[in-house]
């Protein structure tokens, strides 16, 4: 996230600000406010996730495998509705599977239930991760899998 200290200004003139779209512009039902001037967000992004330190609910964030023949199990912290997505790059995974469970036993809901608190991936990849609630992971790009160890990102209770 080194970019942070890189902008000239926070806010500047027409460049960023609020439009408020009423009923009678939206044809919604309640009236509602969206940021504009930016044309992207730019994400935090973290490429030296660790074990030893939870991942944060947001940005996007690099897991990779260790470099001895054994899994790695990295911890994310709880979903902040609202955030916006996380995204899971998942890197090499040679020397065993890497795990993401939860801290403190919130759950991914896909297609493939709700009461999962572990994603195991046996490959490379990536998926995304929506806060639904502060305990409650919506999940994108996961599937099901054949077997206990099966290629791309499998669901699980335990690691």
């Amino acid at each position: 996230m080194a970019y942070f200290n890189k902008y000239v200004t926070s806010l500047y003139g027409r460049r960023f600000g609020l439009q408020r779209q009423t009923t009678a512009i939206s044809g919604w039902t309640k009236a509602a406010e969206f940021l504009v001037g930016p044309e992207a967000i730019r994400n935090g992004v973290s490429t030296g996730e660790s074990t030893g330190t939870n991942v944060t609910p947001y940005g996007i964030s690099w897991l990779n495998g260790t470099s001895a023949g054994s899994s790695a199990v990295y911890v994310l912290d709880p979903p902040v509705p609202g955030a916006g997505r996380k995204t899971i790059n998942i890197g090499t995974t040679a020397n065993g599977p890497i795990y993401l469970r939860t801290a403190n036993l919130e759950t991914f809901s896909s297609t493939l239930g709700t009461s999962f608190t572990t994603i195991k991936s046996s490959a490379g990849g990536f998926y995304e991760l929506v806060p639904l609630s502060t305990a409650v992971w919506g999940l994108l790009n996961v599937t099901s899998g054949t077997s206990s160890n099966a290629s791309g990102h499998v669901l699980t209770t335990s690691t």
